[in-house]
């Protein structure tokens, strides 16, 4: 089969189909709110060639399939197998403009799209009128809610943080002891499923976003100091029950955390063979040989 990305006659391992990649492409196109000639002036390439490659009668090659990737804020994995973070389309027929909704729920409705678009197309990539088209609102009111984008990406931590929070209470009301209290944090830890996958994301851009504005840390520090607390409680839990009597629960609190946010982001970058499975295993072995979870 013919791949649209390369300029070789047959699919590689990982090629998209000449089916699958221009549709790909439509949809990056509808979630970056461009039409098909302003993303080829952006790219600068001709307006008659990219719709050839729309309608499946012309190859992109690798250097375009990139270009359209960055311009639309889609990684070129996507486009040519359809790996990575999706695309974020608002809802199908819209929000409606006129839509009564109070403060607080426009409030949720923008900070639920901010969260999303943050995860999926990067903090540098999303723009406040990426926002308000996907809320069906206007750029000021997005302004009214969040100021500044510094403001966005706070409250996008505060959000996935809180659900976090939220999704480790459920899990340890059904727990049974610290042991199993700790087996089940390392579960909930583990990049699964797409929101697991966006909550990493918006947490790793805070930590590099924490880097350049200083302004961010306290609530990165604030943030990450809990998570540390709730590390460190429940192994001073493990202790009370027995378990790992002499042992420094501080310093095993810093290497467990420190390890699982080495491989999440091992996993998120592609950077090595880490999956969630090996990364499951190496957190289970990881307060060995001072605790056993396995």
């Amino acid at each position: 089969m013919t791949s649209m990305a390369s300029t070789s006659s047959t699919s590689g391992p990982g090629e998209a189909p000449p089916a699958e990649l221009p549709e790909r492409i439509r949809t990056a196109i509808r979630s970056a709110g461009l039409s098909q000639r302003e993303l080829a002036e952006r790219i600068g390439m001709d307006q008659t060639a990219l719709s050839k490659a729309l309608r499946g009668t012309r190859r992109l090659r690798d250097q375009e399939v990139a270009a359209i990737a960055k311009a639309c804020g889609v990684s070129t994995g996507y486009l040519l197998d359809g790996t990575g973070p999706a695309p974020v389309l608002p809802p199908e027929a819209g929000r409606d403009r006129a839509e009564a909704v109070s403060a607080e729920e426009r409030r949720e409705q923008i900070l639920q799209a901010a969260t999303v678009l943050i995860a999926r197309r990067g903090y540098h990539n999303v723009r406040v009128s990426d926002i308000a088209r996907y809320c069906g609102t206007s750029t000021a009111t997005v302004h009214y809610h969040f100021p500044s984008k510094e403001a966005t990406l706070h409250a996008a931590l505060e959000y996935y943080a809180q659900r976090f929070r939220s999704r480790l209470d459920v899990e340890f009301e059904q727990a049974t002891s610290a042991r199993d209290r700790l087996r089940r944090l390392i579960e909930v830890q583990l990049p699964l499923t797409t929101d697991d996958v966006d909550e990493w994301s918006v947490w790793i851009q805070f930590w590099n976003q924490a880097m350049l504005e200083p302004q961010l840390r306290q609530a990165q520090r604030r943030v990450y100091s809990g998570w540390y607390e709730v590390v460190l409680g429940l192994l001073r839990d493990c202790q009370a029950e027995g378990l790992a009597p002499d042992t420094d629960v501080e310093a095993l609190a810093e290497r467990f955390t420190a390890m699982v946010d080495g491989l999440a982001i091992q996993i998120l970058a592609h950077s090595t063979g880490m999956h969630p499975d090996r990364m499951r295993s190496l957190l289970l072995s990881a307060f060995e040989p001072h605790l056993d979870l396995t």
